[in-house]
């Protein structure tokens, strides 16, 4: 794969894909493709200005032939993210609901042991 001096892919147009590359536009999928062992290069798409001049990056650039294969384990790695938040929230709601149980047999207690029932 084709990359600059500092291992970028440039993609100021559509047009400057190199040939049996495709571009995937979503960011954080260094971890993914060193679990898979695929070769990708992080396209850079312009600069920014702002407070000096930085180099906007938009997803990879990697083989055509690896696209299919990095999307499936790219679903299964967000379903399984999915599946593990949802998990974490309900041990969170639970514990939530735990909490109040108690501080309400305990406010039940010192009611008993020290309030005066009329």
């Amino acid at each position: 794969m084709p990359r600059n001096e500092y291992g970028n892919v440039e993609l100021f147009k559509p047009w400057m894909l190199p040939k049996g590359c495709a571009h995937i536009p979503i960011n954080g999928m260094t971890r993914l493709l060193r679990k898979l062992d695929i070769d990708a290069a992080p396209a850079m798409m312009g600069w920014d200005f702002s407070g000096g001049c930085h180099p906007i990056y938009d997803g990879v650039v990697v083989c055509e032939e690896f696209v299919d294969t990095i999307m499936d384990a790219w679903n299964q790695e967000q379903a399984v993210k999915a599946e593990r938040d949802a998990e974490k929230r309900e041990k969170r709601v639970l514990d939530n609901w735990r909490r109040l149980i108690k501080g309400l047999f305990i406010r039940e207690r010192i009611q008993a042991k020290y309030m005066k029932k009329e």
